[in-house]
């Protein structure tokens, strides 16, 4: 299996960054889907994967690791944030600039090209983004425009959609994604366009299987019966952590990761309190990995060229812990559990810890008394500001976590402020609030 690709194309991020601090969901786009010969889809494909894993791996796991405890907040905006405060304006850069008007409009100029020059495997990937993008947006929002987006200033007020019918054309994009990779690429093939894969077809089937079992993990709480679902996609998914998903960024100024870029210029955040806690209390040699302790006070540390994980073989394992557990009891289940926190130990270069770690009861009590609180406390330290974490939780409520403030702790983020005041379909802040749920939360 081809390793991940270690991005090098600098531009990519020179490009990708300068279009990412003041975009308007609703002002010019990049690019023009109705004009396919723009550009080129060699140009098109990195930009937009480095631009989803940077809202991935920015915007939302700062404003969602808050919510789930993995940070604190302690200073300026993070403060405010750590009290909920969070505002529409403040997902403005998420929702439109970076996820509608950048990601999925310049993505759908890529398919368009795709289809129609018969570039199969470009096709095929422009889909599994697009699956993987409306994935987040809906279980971040609930009801969002699809059905009429993405047409620019032709349609500025598109309607929204109910959620049901979003994870329908969710799941009908991955089944045509996996039909595009699995046949002939077509005349121009992506390899090195692809910074995720290198172009490897096979590689992508695995990651379109994997991401629709965790759509069908978050509508388990729907309908139990999407638990056998999820198994049968992992079936065909990931299979070792070299199949993971990730974007590797880059060292110089303009190329380094998300987080590396926020906290170089502001102390506003440290690791949560309960979330040190909760490993200290389990002996988990990841806390000094995930949080090095400094003598003096500072800048929390982050790695400039830090990969960031879209979909891993670790999510993976514990999808099909959980699952297991639902469908075929403790037993089943144990192995992928003891897997899952294998995996996670070399992640984070602790292969060596790992048998001292599982050695412990409360670790691993034995496959007959393995709980689902178990699998979810070891997925939820195991994803470390991974945004997923917070639909783990939702679905569950595993770890327990007391609100920072008031008495409940926030179920999705504010629908964004330019779609407040310009699209007149959008919901009012004052009927969906940060603590109303999304359709598949249910109760």
């Amino acid at each position: 299996m081809m390793k991940n690709k270690i991005l090098s194309i600098l531009t990519v991020f020179a490009l990708v960054f300068s279009l990412t601090s003041c975009e308007d969901y609703f002002g010019d786009v990049n690019v023009d889907p109705n004009n396919p010969t723009a550009v080129t889809p060699n140009v098109l494909l990195p930009q937009i994967q480095v631009r989803l894993a940077y809202a991935y791996g920015g915007d939302a796991s700062r404003h969602l690791s808050i919510f789930t405890q993995h940070l604190d907040g302690v200073t300026r905006q993070f403060a405010i944030y750590q009290n909920y405060g969070i505002q529409p304006n403040d997902v403005d850069n998420l929702y439109g600039g970076n996820l509608y008007s950048g990601v999925m409009m310049d993505n759908r100029q890529l398919r368009a090209l795709a289809d129609a020059e018969g570039y199969n495997h470009y096709s095929g990937i422009s889909r599994a983004i697009e699956a993987y993008t409306m994935m987040l947006v809906t279980d971040w929002w609930g009801d969002v425009p699809y059905s009429e987006a993405f047409q620019g200033t032709d349609l500025l007020s598109p309607k929204y959609d109910d959620q049901a019918d979003i994870y329908v054309e969710i799941f009908r994009l991955i089944e045509e994604a996996i039909s595009l990779l699995s046949g002939d690429g077509g005349a121009v093939l992506p390899g090195g366009a692809d910074l995720m894969y290198g172009g490897d077809a096979d590689a992508w089937v695995k990651f379109c299987r994997t991401l629709k079992a965790r759509g069908y993990l978050h509508l388990s709480k729907l309908d139990n019966a999407n638990y056998q679902n999820v198994l049968d996609n992992l079936a065909d998914g990931f299979a070792s952590r070299d199949d993971d998903g990730r974007i590797t960024f880059g060292s110089t100024p303009s190329s380094t990761a998300p987080w590396y870029q926020y906290i170089e210029q502001r102390d506003d955040a440290e690791v949560g309190v309960n979330y040190v806690a909760l490993m200290n209390s389990l002996n988990d040699p990841r806390v000094d990995v995930y949080g090095v302790p400094l003598d003096v006070p500072g800048h929390p540390v982050f790695v400039r060229n830090q990969a960031q994980p879209l979909l891993t073989y670790v999510e993976a394992k514990f999808m099909e812990a959980e699952a297991e557990m639902m469908v075929n009891g403790a037993a089943a289940a144990h192995q992928p559990y003891l897997d899952a926190i294998m995996a996670s130990f070399s992640d984070a270069g602790l292969d060596s810890e790992y048998a001292a770690y599982v050695g412990q009861t409360e670790i691993d009590p034995g496959s007959g008394n393995l709980t689902l609180d178990h699998i979810m406390t070891q997925k939820y330290i195991a994803m470390f500001m991974d945004p997923e974490v917070f639909s783990d939780w939702r679905r569950t409520g595993i770890p327990e976590l007391d609100p920072n403030t008031g008495a409940n702790v926030p179920r999705r983020l504010p629908y964004a402020e330019t779609a407040v005041l310009y699209n007149e379909n959008t919901p009012s802040p004052a009927d969906v609030t940060i603590y109303d749920r999304v359709d598949w939360d249910v109760e």
